[in-house]
C-alpha cells in the first residue's frame, strides 16, 4: 500500500510540473455577462468550499493577500479499539500493558498567509502552534493492591505515572508548543465560470519539537510531540465546479516523510486522503457544504534513541496510523463589514463514520474546525 501511494505521489508531481495551462481568461469571471440589448444576466452567487476543513482549496487572483486564522479540535475517546472492532481492557492487558488512554484531545492553531503575484499561482505560510491533552487509566488489577489510595496518588504523580497507575486511577497530562510549518505554492490548471483545477506543492519544515519529555527524563507518547522532526513534501490537486447556486469539488493529497528517522530516532508514518464535496449558496453571504474524506496514514517508523515507556499502547509506535473515514459538514459565512472583501466566517464538524486503526488506540470522536480570513 505505502509504495503504491508513493508511486501515487510521484506521479502527480510528474503531473504537476508536465502539464500546461488550459485555464481561460480569468478575468471573464470578474466581467458581467449581459443579454442582447446591454441587459445584465443576474449571475447565482459562487458556492464557497468547505475551507475550515482543508488547506490549499482555494487560490486567489493576481494581487491579492489572504490572512486567516484556522482552529482545529480532535477529541478522541471511549473503549480502545484494534482494527475495526473494540478491544477490551482484560485483551489490553494480556498484550502486556498496564495502562491505556481513556480521552485525548488535540488541538491546532494555524495562522494562513497567502499572496498571489499572479492569476495563476498562489503561494502559502502556514506555522502552527500544538496543543495535546491525554488522560490515561490503570487497567491492571495487581498494580496498587498493597498502596493505600494516598500513595496510590503520589505514585501516580511521579514521573506522569503511566507505570505506577493503581487500578482505576487515572491521571491528565498534556504537552504544547509550536509545530510544523508548512510551505507552498499552487499553479492553477484551468478556470472559468463553472470550473477551476490547481494543482499544489507544499513543504513541511520541521519547526516543532520531537524531544518533549515526562518529568523524569522519558520521552512522551509519540503522538504527543508537536512536529515530525522530519522534512515532508507534500503535492495536491484539487478541482472544483459549480452550475447556479450549486457547487462540488474534490481534492487529494499526499504527505511523504522525506527522511526515514527525525534526532529522536523515528519518523510518523505517510499520509494520504481524498475528499469530496458538494455545496450550496443560500445567498451571496452563506453558503452550506457537506464532504466525505479518507484519512490514511502509515505506522511509525524507527524508535526513540533515548529512554521512553512500554506501559501503554500509546508508547510503541505500531500503535499510530490507520484508516479513517470523516462525514462533515459546514457553514462559510460573509460577514457584514467591510467593503469589496468582506471578511469570511468557516465553520466545519465531523464525524468519524469508519476506522481502521493499527495496533491498540483510543478512537477519534469528532473534529471541529473554524477559519477566520480576510482578503486585502
Amino acid at each position: 500500500m505505502k509504495t503504491y501511494l508513493k508511486c501515487g505521489a510521484a506521479a502527480l508531481i510528474t503531473f504537476t510540473c508536465a502539464q500546461p495551462v488550459i485555464a481561460e481568461d480569468s478575468n471573464a469571471d470578474s466581467r458581467d455577462e449581459t443579454a442582447e440589448g446591454g441587459a445584465p444576466i443576474i449571475v447565482a452567487p459562487i458556492p464557497q468550499p468547505p475551507a475550515a476543513g482543508l488547506m490549499n482549496e482555494h487560490m486567489h487572483d493576481g494581487g491579492e493577500i489572504m490572512l486567516g486564522l484556522r482552529w482545529v479540535r480532535q477529541g478522541f475517546s471511549g473503549a480502545n479499539r484494534a482494527g475495526t472492532g473494540t478491544i477490551t481492557d482484560s485483551d489490553i492487558l494480556a498484550a502486556g500493558y498496564s495502562t491505556r488512554t481513556r480521552k485525548m484531545t488535540m488541538d491546532m492553531v494555524m495562522l494562513d498567509i497567502m499572496y498571489a503575484p499572479t492569476d495563476n499561482i498562489t503561494f502559502m505560510v502556514m506555522p502552527h502552534w500544538m496543543r495535546h491533552e491525554m488522560t490515561m487509566v490503570g487497567i491492571d488489577p495487581m498494580v496498587g493492591m498493597d498502596m493505600d489510595h494516598d500513595h496510590g496518588q503520589h505514585m501516580a504523580a511521579m514521573d506522569h505515572g503511566h507505570h505506577s497507575l493503581g487500578f482505576g486511577e487515572s491521571m491528565t497530562h498534556a504537552s504544547s508548543g509550536v509545530g510544523d510549518t508548512l510551505v507552498s505554492a499552487s499553479y492553477r490548471l484551468a478556470k472559468s465560470r463553472t470550473f477551476d483545477a490547481h494543482v499544489t506543492l507544499g513543504i513541511w519544515a520541521p519547526t516543532g519539537s520531537v524531544s518533549e519529555k515526562n518529568a523524569d527524563g522519558t520521552f512522551v507518547h509519540y503522538g504527543m510531540q508537536g512536529g515530525s522532526g522530519t522534512w515532508d513534501l507534500a503535492p495536491s490537486i484539487t478541482i472544483s465546479g459549480r452550475e447556479g447556486a450549486l457547487g462540488w469539488g474534490m481534492q487529494a493529497g499526499y504527505r511523504w516523510r522525506m527522511e526515514s528517522a527525525n534526532k529522536s530516532g523515528f519518523a510518523f508514518g505517510d499520509e494520504a486522503s481524498i475528499s469530496a464535496w458538494t455545496s450550496y449558496a443560500a445567498s451571496q453571504a452563506v453558503s452550506l457544504t457537506g464532504r466525505i474524506a479518507w484519512e490514511h496514514e502509515g505506522k511509525i517508523l524507527g524508535h526513540y534513541n533515548g529512554p521512553h515507556n512500554h506501559s501503554s499502547p500509546a508508547d510503541l509506535q505500531g500503535n499510530y496510523g490507520g484508516d479513517t473515514v470523516l462525514l462533515a459538514a459546514g457553514v462559510n459565512l460573509a460577514l457584514p463589514v467591510g467593503g469589496k472583501h468582506t471578511p469570511k466566517l468557516g465553520i466545519e464538524a465531523g464525524l468519524p463514520i469508519h476506522q481502521d486503526l493499527n495496533g491498540i488506540q483510543v478512537p477519534e470522536d469528532w473534529r471541529l474546525s473554524i477559519l477566520l480570513s480576510q482578503t486585502f
